[in-house]
């Protein structure tokens, strides 16, 4: 038991403390009850206000009294809008590590450990002030022996424990939840092994590494782009060093800057990574971009991006040819292929979702669609169905309408569609080409070929579970729920009616033969009553026949 059985506990009260405080607001919300207890006026630690709390308020709070890894995990869900609802992540897209910073000397403990020398020998100057501090890392500004300007990013002590605790406990809920209803529409187990392979890898600054030096391969030809370069012999997995990039914030580009020609550079970037390298940065965040003296848009913050390999960048833009034709039913092959629709039934509710919001936007150019807005629709969809995407897919959407948002700000009527056209045309000509057809083939072949080798080995596994009777077929009709449930109903009409008239007619033959006291009083009053009990049951079952006819 990770950290010890006592400090599990501890965690969980804890967790239930932070929980029962927000969890009380959330009820109230939903109960239409919000008055009997106002959180705006401060109750329950609150902070004033006028408006009352949200529901979706209430979580983002909890998340935040949590610690670290609920707010990483509300990040990650405002990344997943394919089953959560829009007002949550609004307020999930507020989560952002502002924590107090950690004392200096604790930090420069860490980094003289992780690498080896005092702080004076590694670096000429070290800056004690933090330039920002999360609740993972914090950042300092140093400078190398060689006059270069770096910053460096150190893990904080003891937060790696605190993490590996809470995963456990999320791992453990999300076992006992398995059989519940949310869990028949999701995999709660796998959304749970994703989101702590995520926030793991969060914690190796060595992959972070990696990822910053491979988006500046991705993006090296472009001039107007600039990825800090990794001082690999100063990086740990606790401790990264990169080159230090001073600019403006996109907020306040200076007068001179040409605003929409910096959205175009963005968003070129981006569709460079989905469609060309199928990798990509995936935290469109202001925050995350600067533009430096000379002009070039830097990317910082590598520690979330994505990777669409071959088969899903095809499947995707697919989805995106359906959709521009307004082709409702291969938008719908689309997700089939993708593997997220699970019945005919499904099928079907998926086409006329897909059909209606298709229509809605018929007849515009590609220039007058507000992608954002399009793929809210779409993921209004995908939601509304309880279909789940593959987690790159649903990321690499949410990136695609977080950077038509971002870029907008600086370009009113900037629209990544006309930008990504080009990118997508280009990607389709390689998936067709000659060459991709090939190598499919050459694939396909080597499959088959593995496939052929492993089937006899298959065969006589099945041979020997039939020999020792353990193979078992199961057959469940499509429909067959359905009249069950009918021929549940009849069943339940008939016996009720029999036992009915088995009570009244057997009352009346007992009461004949022993004639008790009154029973000459008694007979008429049972015959009436049981007429009309007896045309009630019978005006009862016709209603219902004639009501079940009709559906």
């Amino acid at each position: 038991m990770i950290g010890g059985s006592s400090t599990r506990r501890r965690r969980y009260r804890e967790i239930l403390s932070v929980l029962s405080r927000h969890g009380l607001g959330a009820f109230v919300n939903e109960a239409g009850i919000a008055w009997v207890v106002p959180f705006q006026r401060g109750l329950m630690g609150h902070a004033r206000r006028e408006r009352r709390y949200t529901t979706a308020e209430h979580v983002r709070l909890a998340m935040e009294d949590l610690g670290t890894t609920a707010i990483k995990l509300g990040q990650i869900l405002s990344t997943r809008p394919d089953f959560v609802a829009p007002e949550y992540i609004a307020e999930f897209e507020k989560l952002r590590d502002r924590v107090p910073p950690v004392p200096a000397d604790a930090i420069v403990a860490i980094i003289e450990r992780e690498l080896g020398g005092k702080i004076d020998e590694l670096f000429a100057d070290f800056e004690r002030e933090p330039i920002a501090a999360a609740s993972i890392g914090q950042v300092h500004g140093a400078v190398l022996h060689d006059g270069a300007r770096v910053v460096v990013k150190v893990q904080k002590p003891g937060v790696a424990e605190t993490v590996a605790q809470d995963l456990a406990i999320l791992a453990d809920l999300a076992r006992r939840v398995s059989g519940g209803r949310l869990a028949s529409f999701y995999d709660l187990e796998a959304i749970v092994d994703d989101f702590s392979w995520t926030l793991r890898s969060e914690f190796d600054y060595i992959r972070e590494a990696h990822n910053a030096a491979r988006l500046g391969e991705v993006l090296a030809k472009r001039q107007d782009i600039l990825v800090p370069a990794i001082c690999w012999d100063l990086t740990t997995k606790a401790v990264l060093v990169m080159e230090r990039v001073d600019g403006t914030r996109l907020a306040d580009l200076p007068a001179g800057v040409d605003a929409a020609a910096m959205a175009n550079v963005g968003a070129e970037a981006l569709l460079v990574q989905v469609f060309e390298a199928g990798f990509f940065h995936a935290d469109p965040h202001p925050g995350n971009f600067i533009v430096t003296g000379d002009g070039r848009l830097a990317i910082l913050d590598f520690g979330m991006v994505g990777n669409l390999d071959d088969e899903l960048k095809y499947q995707f833009l697919l989805l995106l040819d359906a959709c521009v034709r307004q082709d409702a039913d291969d938008a719908t092959w689309a997700l089939e292929s993708l593997g997220v629709l699970q019945s005919a039934a499904n099928r079907a509710a998926v086409r006329r979702d897909l059909q209606h919001l298709l229509e809605s936007y018929y007849g515009l150019s590609l220039r007058q669609v507000n992608v954002s807005a399009f793929l809210h629709d779409m993921l209004g969809v995908i939601r509304r169905n309880q279909l789940q995407l593959p987690t790159e897919l649903a990321l690499v959407l949410k990136t695609i309408a977080m950077s038509e948002g971002l870029w907008r700000r600086l370009d009113p009527d900037f629209n990544i569609a006309m930008v990504a056209e080009p990118f997508a045309k280009r990607a389709r000509s390689r998936r067709s080409s000659v060459r991709a057809m090939r190598r499919r083939m050459v694939d396909a072949g080597r499959q088959s070929a593995f496939a052929a080798v492993a089937l006899p080995g298959q065969v006589g596994r099945i041979a020997s579970r039939l020999d020792r009777g353990e193979f078992e077929v199961a057959l469940r009709h499509r429909d067959l729920d359905e009249y069950l449930d009918r021929v549940g109903a009849i069943v339940g009409r008939l016996s009720t009616a029999i036992l009915a008239s088995s009570f009244i007619v057997g009352l009346a033959i007992i009461g004949a033969a022993e004639r008790p006291p009154g029973w000459g009083v008694i007979a008429p009053a049972w015959f009436v009553g049981g007429t009309i009990a007896a045309a009630g049951l019978v005006a009862r079952f016709i209603m219902l026949g004639r009501h079940r006819n009709r559906r």
